[in-house]
């Protein structure tokens, strides 16, 4: 387990982060990740891994990390009882959703709504969980702009929700490159 949370550095390209994401999942997937260590992982996986965005001359790197780690989230929902992310979804339900509505690539907007939607119907913990996959579905994310004008918004109207929106367009969107 050590030798894989050395994966996860600052200094690390994205290749080191896409293959931790990936080797984080299969192991959750698998339940060879163990419950006692979600909280060392889960914050890595949601704070860094799901808005992992690096410049790279005229471009951008980073939506193939952003999918894996979305990855992770849907394994997670997969493999732990209720009571084991019972603390974990509050973490995780934001991050997913603000990377379900303002992430520029689909492929990420679609599997961190998957990873959102898997959780709900596996934990049922979250907070207006049926409401929000029902707005948040694979046709509404397709459009980028129908993402931040429509769904957004139908989202940041439930409680819990409008802060961390406004949250990741401030720091993450506003002043992005």
């Amino acid at each position: 387990m050590w030798k894989l949370c050395r994966q996860f550095c600052s200094y690390r390209g994205d290749g080191s982060w896409h293959g931790g994401c990936l080797a984080l999942a299969e192991l959750a997937r698998r339940g060879l990740l163990l419950p006692a260590s979600l909280p060392n992982v889960v914050p890595v996986v949601v704070k860094v891994a799901l808005h992992y965005d690096v410049r790279r001359g005229p471009h951008s790197v980073g939506s193939h990390v952003r999918d894996a780690a979305a990855y992770v989230c849907w394994a997670f929902g997969r493999a732990y009882y209720h009571t084991d992310m019972r603390n974990v979804l509050e973490e995780l339900a934001p991050h997913l959703l603000t990377v379900a509505c303002y992430d520029r690539e689909v492929n990420c907007r679609r599997a961190a709504a998957a990873a959102f939607q898997e959780n709900v119907g596996r934990q049922g913990n979250y907070p207006h969980g049926i409401d929000i996959v029902n707005t948040a579905d694979y046709f509404s994310l397709s459009s980028r702009p129908n993402s931040y004008l429509h769904v957004a918004i139908s989202i940041a109207r439930y409680e819990g929700y409008l802060i961390p929106f406004v949250s990741d367009l401030l720091d993450r969107k506003i002043c992005h490159w």
